[in-house]
């Protein structure tokens, strides 16, 4: 065979060592590649069982807000006008309006407060001055859920009214007797504590959202790295393979040319042979 065909052979074994090579690394990055997309699809429905989670919770809590803004709706302005006039309430109207102010610390400028609690030795004299405004003092309540949905109504507040919402007596129908004002707001406080409550139950469920969704960006950026390197494998797999095949078509060309060629020497030589013996 000659010199032509072997240096065409050479150069497409080359060629196939070269893209086999390139093969191997294109599936080892492929396999990475899938491995990634598992892991993405298994962080995804983590995060999507969670906020689902966190948001049955929150729809639960949504009739306690609805209660307690319509406690608020139902207070009369009057109703506060006549409390002003009590100079000592009876101690049902007193709890309930403590209960708003301990509530109301550190958010409603014109409460005392001492290490983040309330510092009133008289709470009803503080209770007198919000209703100086009752229009005000209602907006302030209804202003409230907001607050506890950012969280800027400190845990103590609550913390500091669990013993009064535990008397079995402090309940809107046993104080609106007393007061329907105090009763109306007595069934806020309890309104608003129970949303409160889940809202705190639903935050390590957000907290673990947050963590989830950043886990699944860093996996997502992960698997987008990797499948840009397979991607650009691929494009030079393929540059290759062309290359291959070409050198291929070349070694087959010419195998094919010399056998051509030696077949055509074979007959010639039978031929003067056969020519030779005549």
């Amino acid at each position: 065979m000659s010199v032509e065909v072997e240096a065409k052979k050479k150069s497409a074994d080359e060629q196939a060592t070269i893209v086999g090579a390139e093969k191997a690394k294109v599936e080892v990055e492929n396999n990475k590649a899938e491995a990634e997309a598992v892991v993405c699809n298994k962080i995804k429905t983590e995060v999507e069982a969670l906020v689902k989670t966190a948001q049955e919770s929150l729809d639960k809590a949504e009739p306690l807000v609805a209660k307690a803004e319509a406690a608020l709706a139902g207070l009369n302005i009057d109703d506060f006008r006549n409390l002003k006039a009590l100079k000592k309430p009876p101690d049902a109207i007193n709890e309930t309006f403590t209960c708003v102010l301990h509530l109301l610390c550190s958010i409603h400028k014109d409460i005392p407060v001492k290490n983040g609690k309330l510092a009133a030795p008289d709470t009803w004299k503080v209770a007198l001055s919000l209703m100086g405004n009752p229009g005000a003092f209602l907006e302030e309540l209804m202003s409230f859920k907001p607050k506890v949905d950012d969280d800027k109504v400190p845990a103590k507040n609550f913390a500091a009214i669990r013993d009064t919402l535990a008397k079995e007596d402090f309940n809107p129908e046993s104080i609106a007797k007393k007061s329907s004002a105090a009763g109306g707001l007595c069934d806020w406080i309890i309104n608003i504590t129970a949303y409160y409550d889940v809202v705190v139950s639903v935050e390590p469920l957000r907290n673990a959202v947050r963590e989830g969704n950043e886990k699944l960006a860093a996996a997502n950026a992960k698997k987008a790295e990797v499948d840009a390197l397979v991607a650009k494998l691929n494009s030079e797999l393929q540059v290759l393979l062309d290359t291959y095949n070409a050198a291929m078509k070349e070694k087959n060309d010419a195998i094919a040319a010399a056998e051509k060629c030696e077949l055509k020497m074979s007959l010639a030589t039978r031929l003067v042979s056969a020519l030779g013996s005549e």
